[in-house]
């Protein structure tokens, strides 16, 4: 039996432990495990039908994009494709805006804890899931353990490896996650019309930003935070009552970017850099409209049943896993052989895709990802009580 196999196992078999001892603990555990708590007082639930947008976008465009590979570039098929293609990935621009919304609006832990936090439940399974790409690139244990361990390292530290370009996402969340403290701090000292004065202005200097250079004027008109920084801190604006007055408009601008995005793609070459730019105006609109849009009928939206529930408990980690589940999807599977046409193979992969991600992400986030959590926590058990 190999290493990897042995570590497996290992892994296997410390979690099954961990599951027991927490099931004489609570004789709920299991059911919760699988169910999720009953006690989801203190959830947002727009927040998380954004949430679970988003990772429904993600899979959904990756998916598209491996099945219309072979579309003649220029054609009407070509640029309805593309035009799709374009709006769903306001799926990054969710996720930011997502996670700002969440973690701006009500920071009240210390420092220590809240990075203690962030490390345990963001940056920890990512560090796991990243080891999955690591594996499956298969260059990195080929003169060594060690001096494998250290250029993985490395490589992790400079981005994401060509194995994970889906990972860049979490790169910029971990960045924003280091300032969300002091920004917290600064926007709640912020009244409605100066927060919604701060949303036009980050929303007019990316305008300024992206499109100057498309029409041949490269003017350096920017503010100074980075353009996620903006997405980020327009997060918490859109979570805000202020934002609700005025939805209407923001649903009309929403409106009139997408009918943007299909001009810009059938006219313009370079719509990619209009369209997919950091911060890009027309994914902020899009990104805005459906947060407004889930706000306004929070009230109507059902509760989240057990599938429903389970997808939104486990989304990110299924955006971590998806593209190693998409990997084999095609490459295994080999759904472009069959006969369903553009439109059925990218249904059928999106669904394979969905359900092995879900499963997949499960099981690992209670094997591999709970026995790293659970050591990270024994060794730095006395941040959690602070």
């Amino acid at each position: 039996m190999g290493k990897l196999q042995m570590t497996i196992l290992a892994f296997i078999a410390i979690s099954c432990c961990l599951h027991i001892r927490s099931q004489i603990q609570d004789r709920n555990y299991i059911k919760h495990l699988f169910l999720g708590n009953d006690a989801g007082k203190g959830r947002i639930l727009y927040l998380d039908y954004v949430r679970l947008i988003a990772a429904l976008f993600v899979i959904l465009v990756h998916c598209l994009d491996v099945s219309t590979a072979n579309i003649t570039v220029g054609t009407k098929a070509w640029v309805a494709v593309q035009s799709l293609s374009s709006i769903l990935l306001v799926c990054n621009t969710l996720f930011i805006m997502n996670s700002g919304a969440l973690i701006l609006r009500e920071q009240k832990d210390s420092l220590a804890v809240f990075y203690y936090k962030r490390f345990l439940q963001v940056a920890i399974p990512f560090f796991c899931y990243y080891c999955i790409y690591i594996l499956l690139s298969c260059q990195y244990f080929n003169s060594g353990f060690i001096s494998g361990i250290f250029k993985a390292l490395k490589d992790m530290a400079a981005g994401p490896i060509g194995w994970a370009p889906h990972l860049w996402v979490i790169y910029v969340i971990l960045s924003l996650y280091i300032l969300a403290p002091f920004f917290s701090i600064l926007l709640k000292h912020l009244n409605d019309s100066m927060l919604h004065g701060l949303a036009v202005l980050i929303l007019l200097f990316r305008c300024l930003a992206v499109y100057l250079p498309a029409m041949g004027l490269p003017l350096n008109f920017d503010l100074m935070i980075s353009p996620w920084e903006g997405v980020f801190l327009l997060g918490y604006y859109f979570s805000q009552p202020i934002s609700i007055k005025y939805r209407k408009a923001w649903w009309g601008l929403g409106l009139s970017a997408c009918f943007f995005t299909v001009l810009c793609t059938a006219l313009r070459p370079d719509y990619k850099a209009i369209l997919l730019a950091e911060g890009a105006p027309a994914m902020i609109l899009l990104a805005a409209s459906v947060f407004l849009m889930l706000r306004a009928l929070e009230s109507r939206l059902p509760k989240p049943g057990i599938v429903m529930n389970f997808l939104i408990r486990h989304s990110y980690s299924i955006l971590l896993v998806h593209w190693a589940v998409l990997y084999f999807v095609r490459e295994r599977l080999n759904i472009g052989e069959l006969t369903l046409g553009m439109a059925g193979s990218t249904l059928l992969s999106f669904i394979l895709v969905l359900v092995l991600s879900a499963a997949a992400a499960f099981l690992f986030d209670q094997t591999v990802v709970l026995c790293v959590q659970t050591l990270f926590q024994r060794l730095f058990h006395p941040l959690r009580s602070r």
